[in-house]
């Protein structure tokens, strides 16, 4: 490299463009060639290369400058190729919502995406760049100068942009309005313009007034009885991976033998941790949820702790994503907690100690949410103790793109038979609980799983093209017998049947409570309680 010879602002930029947009994009142009093959569209392939290259040429000329220049072109360069091989190896898109995850995952689930060819890709296509980039002498020219030939630059790049429009009008027009989906894969321009929408919403959300509802919430039962509920906050599980739910895997033997109920036909909020989880307990619909609303208002937790129901939140994943904020919260990822840990702590450890809890608040209604750490991938080889690897062989690295699909779904599966079991143990529990208590579970999963169909991976697309992989998920319910002659169970089996989303969770948490509400809405809810 010769750091000797000086450059101009303008070259500087030009050619980290160019560097980006050839190297950055390897995604974008897979997907693209898919939806516009090159044997007859060679020519407006090779102009949406022209087209990126000036459109990212002309934004960063815009906002580059003497002293800003170097630190702006090493920030897209390091991120760029971390965003390059999510894109290359999973299919991640990088969204808002993507951002969210990103700045909220804990640091046990960044280890799991971390590999070898992850540092290769940033060193290759980051840290050498940007160490050429930091090194590198400008040239000292007068302001008038230096913006002369920017303006020159950028007047040049505008009319290459605007010819290859006007030549690829038809392509560029089929481009804007039926494969918008494409532009989710632009890197960096997209990713800028996600961090930008993050940073909007989290103003929003810091100044928005925090929203109480639900204050006239009461319990309203006909007898004396008290509750207890459980609910399991899954994670990453696949409503077509239950046996209950027909898949020909035995992958639910012990829920198999409880009269269990699977909402077959669940779709989810969104297609990850971050937005989910709160939506789930959000009186907000899928269609009006904002992490700027849903955060700033009360959710089923707090409405319910203000009807008087004892409200336990224990947690083994990243967080409760402000849910239990206002509810007794517990932190289930480590060892001084987690009595049940080995090369990681299991989901069952969450169990220990409930019964002393619940021998605590004997006559009282007493709602837990356990939130699970599930089967959070892409290490799903870790996600269950060694006896529970009912299906062999497994992929046992986090480069799920170097294991075969036999791999990645033995070990996905074998999550699920781990889930099966964490979940026997609960209703299990809540069995040595009828004598005091009316007894339910109700278990959720919050977003679902992409396993290598159409070579995508994990989570977190965009919900308008999520697969529905990613979105049709798990969600059971047991009863004991008292509690089940509260049920119409006509009207049960229409709606285990029938298409339903996470939208009717809210009402269903304050329903089986029996609390109502003026928030309450008994049309909503999954459960239709006889008078």
């Amino acid at each position: 490299m010769n750091f000797t010879q000086k450059i101009s602002i303008t070259s500087l930029v030009l050619i980290v463009s160019l560097f980006i947009t050839l190297t950055g994009n390897v995604k974008f142009f897979t997907e693209t060639i898919v939806v516009y093959p090159l044997s007859e569209n060679l020519g407006f392939v090779v102009s949406l290369l022209v087209w990126l290259f000036s459109f990212l040429s002309v934004f960063l000329l815009l906002v580059a400058y003497r002293y800003s220049v170097k630190p702006i072109l090493i920030f897209i360069l390091l991120s760029s190729s971390v965003v390059s091989y999510f894109a290359n190896s999973y299919g991640t898109v990088f969204d808002d919502n993507m951002i969210v995850n990103t700045l909220e995952t804990n640091l046990s689930e960044s280890l799991d995406l971390f590999s070898f060819k992850l540092i290769v890709y940033f060193v290759v296509l980051g840290v050498l760049p940007s160490i050429w980039v930091y090194k590198l002498e400008l040239k000292k020219t007068a302001i008038s100068s230096m913006l002369w030939s920017k303006f020159k630059a950028i007047v040049v790049l505008i009319m290459v942009f605007v010819l290859v429009t006007l030549l690829f009008s038809k392509a560029y027009t089929s481009f804007a309005r039926e494969n918008k989906q494409l532009r989710l894969h632009i890197n960096p321009t997209y990713f800028l313009y996600a961090i930008g929408k993050y940073t909007g919403n989290q103003f929003k959300s810091a100044n928005a007034p925090f929203v109480t509802i639900g204050q006239d919430a009461t319990i309203q039962r006909n007898d004396k009885s008290k509750k207890i509920v459980i609910v399991v906050a899954g994670e990453t599980a696949r409503a077509d991976r239950f046996s209950l739910n027909g898949y020909e895997r035995d992958t639910n033997p012990l829920l198999a033998q409880q009269d269990v109920i699977s909402f077959s036909q669940m779709s989810s909020c969104g297609t990850d941790t971050a937005v989910s989880l709160p939506c789930m307990f959000s009186k907000l619909t899928k269609s009006d949820y904002s992490h700027a609303q849903g955060k700033n208002m009360s959710n089923a937790l707090d409405v319910l702790s203000t009807a008087g129901v004892n409200v336990l939140w224990r947690d083994n994943n990243s967080s409760s994503k402000s849910v239990a904020d206002r509810v007794e919260y517990q932190d289930y990822q480590s060892n001084n907690s987690n009595t049940i840990c080995d090369n990681e702590c299991r989901d069952e450890g969450m169990l220990v100690g409930l019964q002393s809890y619940i021998d605590d608040r004997k006559n009282q209604d007493i709602m837990i949410v356990l939130h699970m750490m599930g089967s959070h991938g892409p290490a799903y080889y870790k996600r269950y103790p060694a006896e529970f690897e009912k299906y062999k062989p497994v992929c046992e690295t986090n480069q799920l793109n170097e294991c075969t699909n036999e791999q990645i779904n033995n070990a996905y599966d074998n999550t699920i038979v781990y889930t099966d079991y964490f979940l026997a143990k609960v209703v299990e529990l809540l069995k040595n609980n009828q004598k005091t208590h009316k007894t339910a579970m109700f278990y959720m999963s919050d977003h679902g799983e992409s396993l290598g169909e159409n070579n995508l991976y994990l989570h977190g697309m965009p919900y308008f093209i999520a697969p529905k992989e990613q979105t049709h998920v798990s969600s059971i319910m047991w009863f004991d017998d008292q509690f089940a002659k509260e049920i119409n169970q006509q009207d049960l089996q229409k709606t285990v049947k029938s298409s339903t989303t996470h939208d009717g969770m809210f009402h269903t948490l304050l329903g089986l409570m029996n609390i109502r509400s003026t928030v309450y809405d008994k049309n909503m809810d999954y459960l239709s309680y006889e008078e």
